[in-house]
């Protein structure tokens, strides 16, 4: 399992380095049963940070943060369990959806919005460009 996250993860890193500064590598480990990518680098005046845990059988789970140079959320796109998101999608039958990842996205104003899909780093890479160019 561990080549072929490598070598997924080996496309994230090179795409990476190519659009970020400073790009550096801040955990790449991987077991038999889920691999996991943390990195960070700069995008103009903002910190981008960037995880991703590929498991087994799973959909990948992902967060991928823009932050300003106070270290505050300017926007975060992610899927884990957030009750407020599981509220947005299942309204009153919330509860039954406990622990679920639902893709979603943070403003600086700490609102949360569901996205449509999960989320891939080249989506996001098309999202800094769209809104931080």
């Amino acid at each position: 399992m561990a080549w072929t996250f490598g070598t997924h993860f080996d496309a994230i890193l090179n795409h990476a380095r190519r659009v970020l500064s400073n790009a550096r590598v801040l955990r790449c480990d991987s077991s038999q049963n889920r691999a996991i990518l943390d990195f960070e680098g700069t995008w103009g005046e903002y910190r981008i940070i960037v995880s991703e845990i590929h498991r087994v059988q799973r959909p990948v789970r992902y967060a991928y943060y823009v932050l300003n140079q106070q270290n505050q959320v300017v926007h975060a796109f992610d899927n884990s369990p957030d009750n407020l998101a599981i509220k947005l999608r299942y309204h009153q039958n919330w509860k039954a959806h406990l622990h679920e990842e639902i893709p979603h996205q943070h403003d600086a104003d700490g609102n949360i919005s569901l996205t449509a899909s999960v989320m891939t780093f080249e989506q996001f890479v098309e999202w800094l460009q769209k809104h931080l160019t």
